[in-house]
């Protein structure tokens, strides 16, 4: 193989990854960026589109001309594909893992443990559109995990009692599953009591599958209540309706408002948001409170609720973790507008922690290297704490995800 040859194979290499890559991420913003119910269900391939046209023009040219004879503005964007393939994602790559692992302080996340808790039985897959999926080797979309995470929070007065919340989300309500799956979730999510149970979105992706919510919700109990949003996927669903189905199971609806938590030592302004596609919280209409927690459905509200500075906690769903992570590059998909920055465990920002949460379901069940997953956290007050009310001084370390 001589030089020119050599070339041209890079060339074409580069030229599949770079527009895979680059067409993705199109895509992931595109879904993002908080469409309406009725441009969501209508235009939802849209984005599709040009990149499929651009591909199958330079598949052409491909399979028709030498290298050395393509029109300067398709070898020019090969080009840039070859470099978007062989110099951007190598460092993003890199960038990433590095940022995932900043240096151990002494810490406010004390540890996570993933527990697997059972495999993939094969009762558990329905006859909707989708099941086949959860049939192909290797798939993990019905093998649970659940996260553990102990959080200190120094808005936290010292006399507070830790806080034992159970966070699920993204269920994806859908007959590719079977109803007795998310019972199975529930169950295990049941094992342990806690003082509130949080969904942050995503009920159904079938509205045949509604009456589940009481079977799989209603099981799940808190001491303090229990508190949902809605998700993107509930927005195309009649959502009047979800809201009801998630109300008779015994949930208080948060979106676009704001609730007071009092807990033994303290107290709790818990808000809720599933903007760009629902309402968003109002900062000004807060509840005097020693600390805040927000469910957010997608991850991309973090910086902005982090600028309030009112902010201690955020609870998120919605990216399912990529659904399938290959070995160092991590997620191939991700619908957000920030890529993969968001994609799962905890983050921190300023003052503001987020534990974003890889789901439990999904419309298209594949998951490879990122199982469904329920998360119980535990907060605790900072051991530098004042006796009461919040701290003014949120200057604090954390081992958590800093960026």
């Amino acid at each position: 193989m001589n030089g020119l040859e050599m070339a041209s194979l890079w060339l074409y290499a580069g030229l599949v990854i770079g527009h895979a890559a680059l067409a993705i991420g199109f895509l992931s913003r595109v879904h993002a960026i908080g469409l309406s119910p009725r441009w969501m269900t209508r235009i939802a391939a849209a984005p599709l589109v040009a990149p499929a046209i651009i591909a199958l023009g330079m598949g052409w040219l491909m399979l028709t001309r030498r290298v050395g004879d393509w029109p300067t503005i398709p070898l020019i964007y090969a080009l840039f594909c070859t470099v978007v393939a062989f110099v951007v994602l190598p460092v993003i790559t890199v960038v990433r893992r590095f940022r995932r692992n900043p240096p151990r302080v002494s810490g406010r996340i004390e540890g996570v443990t993933f527990e697997p808790v059972w495999g993939a039985p094969s009762d558990w897959v329905g006859e909707g559109t989708h099941g086949w999926m959860l049939r192909l080797p290797g798939n993990e979309s019905l093998s649970l995990q659940v996260a553990n995470w102990d959080i200190e929070l120094p808005a936290l007065p010292r006399s507070f009692r830790p806080l034992r919340i159970l966070h699920l989300s993204d269920l994806h309500f859908a007959h590719c599953y079977k109803l007795d799956y998310f019972e199975a979730v529930a169950d295990v999510a049941a094992r342990s009591e806690v003082d509130l149970v949080l969904f942050t979105g995503d009920l159904l992706d079938d509205e045949t599958t509604l009456d589940w919510t009481l079977p799989v919700l209603g099981r799940l109990r808190g001491r303090l209540g229990q508190f949902a949003i809605l998700g993107n996927h509930d927005v195309v669903h009649r959502p009047g309706r979800v809201r009801r189905a998630l109300r008779s199971a015994g949930y208080t609806i948060l979106d676009g408002r704001w609730t007071r938590i009092e807990h033994e030592g303290g107290s709790i302004a818990l808000g809720g948001t599933s903007a760009p596609w629902g309402p968003a919280l109002d900062p000004e209409t807060r509840p005097d409170a020693d600390a805040t927690i927000v469910l957010s459905h997608a991850p991309d509200q973090f910086p902005e609720l982090a600028r309030w500075g009112t902010v201690d906690l955020v609870l998120a769903g919605h990216n399912h973790g990529g659904q399938i992570r290959l070995p160092i590059i991590g997620p191939v998909v991700m619908p957000s507008r920030y890529g993969c920055r968001y994609d799962r465990g905890v983050y921190r920002r300023g003052q503001t922690l987020m534990e974003v949460s890889q789901g439990i379901g999904g419309k298209h069940p594949l998951r490879y290297g990122c199982r469904p997953e329920i998360a119980r956290l535990v907060l605790h007050p900072s051991p530098a704490a004042v006796e009461t009310g919040p701290m003014t001084d949120h200057s604090w370390r954390s081992n958590a995800i800093q960026i």
